[in-house]
């Protein structure tokens, strides 16, 4: 799990850590949550493998305490695609669509790593199927942060009239697809009910725009995020 792990440090890296003096205190709070919940995934496996399953379950009470504040912390930020969309006044970048539609995939993706720690806790007797929803649910959290970093890094390398949100989407997909084909191929996990909805997520990303352009969306939305 350290690769995914890299590649979600880089992708934030941009949006944190020069602005470490600028940034709200509940970003703040999620990076720091997010990144601690990681490192537990990354550290439990070594405590199994090396007999030292107390240490283990006690780790796992914390990590899923972390695994709460990490959906907690990630749904009051859904507020932010309105503020960044409310100070664009100039309408340069993405279209509103975009700002929606992030809104509405991060909120499937809060709900969707929710009820994969659910499954996790469900099946924590059973070593294979605990580990594997734990290992999905890191793919199903990790490409706000990448897509995050691919917009850095496309910027930097386009001039900004050839930029297109449609760029980071297929290159921050292409990442995902390999990463995630890579981790089922060696477990052998093509059928597993968590890889099908890590695949099918894929598919509900590139609805970002058809769903943000929905007037009933961007009503609802207006209706329950208020800041």
């Amino acid at each position: 799990m350290i690769v995914p792990f890299i590649f979600i440090q880089l992708g934030i890296f941009n949006y944190y850590w020069p602005k470490l003096s600028e940034v709200a205190w509940e970003i703040h709070i999620h990076y720091w949550v997010v990144t601690f919940w990681l490192l537990l995934v990354i550290i439990q496996p070594y405590l199994v493998v090396n007999g030292r399953m107390p240490q283990h379950r006690t780790l796992g009470i914390f990590g899923f305490m972390l695994a709460g504040a990490f959906i907690f912390t990630g749904i009051s930020l859904l507020d932010i695609p309105l503020k960044i969309l409310a100070q664009n006044t100039d309408r340069i970048g993405p279209p509103p669509a975009f700002f929606y539609g992030t809104i509405v995939i991060e909120f499937i993706l809060a709900l969707v790593f929710a009820y994969a720690i659910i499954k996790s806790i469900l099946h924590r007797k059973n070593l294979k199927e605990h580990s594997w929803w734990l290992i999905c649910s890191v793919f199903y959290m990790m490409m706000p942060a990448v897509g995050r970093g691919l917009i850095v890094f496309w910027r930097s390398v386009l001039p900004p009239e050839k930029f297109n949100p449609m760029i980071v989407f297929v290159s921050a997909e292409i990442i995902y697809i390999i990463l995630f084909s890579l981790f089922v191929s060696k477990f052998g996990k093509w059928r597993h009910q968590a890889t099908i909805i890590g695949f099918v997520l894929i598919v509900i990303r590139f609805l970002r725009i058809p769903l943000g352009n929905l007037e009933s969306v961007q009503e609802l939305i207006h209706n329950l995020i208020k800041w």
